[in-house]
């Protein structure tokens, strides 16, 4: 298929889009919408990049995301434009096209006026094309003047009234369990927030951004790591660039179990549905037991702090840096070093990880936990909302 700069892939139709995931393909589109979406950064600046909403005669709606500020300000609502080398990807369940850095826009008619007031030859006369791009044009300006009117006010009242698709969900109201044993929270079939108490045995961590060697799988288990020699670099593994509101992680490297958490554009956590970037808790599994059952609950960012005593991990991380760079300067920086009395945050939370997973020697702790029956025990099923110690109250006066 020719085209007058080089494509890298062929000219589809929308509906096609799900047999061409992880393809390069060129797309001739009617642009319904263009929404700006921006990260929040906690020390400042932004990174931003602009949604499209898109349709063709094969299906009304379609998202192309654009990573190019120069071809986003080219999108304008009402445009039919050619996009060229753009990457088909899918998220969960949601197929869309991503620019690159050799993609490109190019409008082919302007504005959405001439579609409604002229006719498909005096615009293809207009249009400097090839055959394939031409024969697709007509189509999409047939569908446009077909569908004008019903698309005008979809594009004015779609978004207001939550039509389309969206890949985040509205926060929902769910009954609170309180329970005895583990045993009845792996037998709860509906959402709902649950509470129980348990000890603390594994914290079992994927490392998936980096190759790990067979001797190294171990290293995933904290309790084994952290105890060990090796253990004082944990930190390094259990922190990264993340959202401090819902705790996914920003690197799409980041895979296995916790994909679906990492790849999210959307933070479900803030009114805006904007990411707040810094450093955070990596997503894990901390593995809770009673004399009944044990049970995996997924712990994120917030949780994290929560369980790690309050420590926020951009506090412990910037404490590990400074324990390392003392360790590795001269005996008179050292002494430097411990003349501002700095608090070690770092070893505060190697001591109480360790304690923590004292298995048989730990107390049991009081953990609420959000219940999504659809997924599996393994991938997240029951998530930490909260931890308490439990009050003994033979003990406690204030109680």
């Amino acid at each position: 298929m020719a085209s007058v700069i080089g494509w890298y892939g062929p000219l589809i139709d929308l509906s096609d889009a799900v047999s061409h995931i992880g393809d390069f393909v060129q797309l001739l589109v009617l642009v319904h919408r263009c929404n700006p979406v921006q990260y929040k950064l906690a020390k400042g600046g932004e990174v931003l990049r602009t949604d499209i909403q898109v349709g063709d005669n094969t299906m009304p709606f379609f998202t192309v995301s654009l990573w190019q500020k120069q071809m986003a300000a080219m999108a304008v609502a009402g445009d039919v434009i050619l996009l060229q080398n753009v990457k088909i990807t899918k998220f969960g369940r949601f197929v869309e096209a991503t620019t690159v850095q050799f993609s490109s826009l190019l409008p082919l008619i302007h504005p959405y006026e001439l579609l409604a007031s002229k006719g498909v030859d005096d615009l293809l006369r207009e249009c400097r094309a090839g055959k394939t791009t031409k024969d697709k044009l007509v189509l999409v300006i047939k569908w446009v003047q077909r569908t004008g009117s019903a698309l005008c006010g979809i594009r004015s009242n779609s978004f207001q009234k939550k039509q389309l698709p969206r890949n985040w969900k509205v926060p929902e109201q769910s009954e609170f369990r309180d329970l005895f044993l583990l045993s009845e929270v792996l037998l709860l079939r509906k959402p709902c927030k649950a509470s129980f108490s348990a000890s603390a045995g594994e914290i079992f961590l994927p490392i998936t951004w980096r190759a790990l060697g067979e001797s190294e799988k171990e290293s995933m288990f904290v309790s084994r790591r952290i105890m060990s020699v090796q253990g004082s670099n944990v930190v390094e593994d259990f922190t990264c660039i993340g959202c401090q509101s819902c705790g996914s992680p920003l690197d799409l490297d980041n895979g296995s179990i916790f994909k679906q958490i990492s790849a999210s554009y959307f933070c479900p956590k803030t009114s805006d549905h904007l990411h707040i970037a810094g450093l955070i808790y990596r997503p894990f599994m901390l593995y809770v037991w009673d004399e009944s059952e044990y049970v995996p609950l997924l712990v994120r960012n917030k949780a994290a702090e929560i369980l790690f005593g309050n420590l926020k991990a951009e506090r412990v991380y910037s404490s590990y840096k400074e324990q390392k760079h003392a360790q590795n300067c001269k005996q008179k920086d050292i002494g430097k070093q411990h003349h501002r009395k700095n608090i070690n945050f770092h070893m505060i939370w190697l001591v109480l990880v360790k304690m923590m997973l004292q298995q048989g020697k730990n107390s049991p702790l009081r953990f609420e936990v959000a219940v999504n029956p659809s997924l599996d025990i393994e991938n997240g099923k029951f998530e930490m909302v909260s931890m308490s110690i439990p009050c003994i109250r033979t003990k406690c006066s204030s109680c």
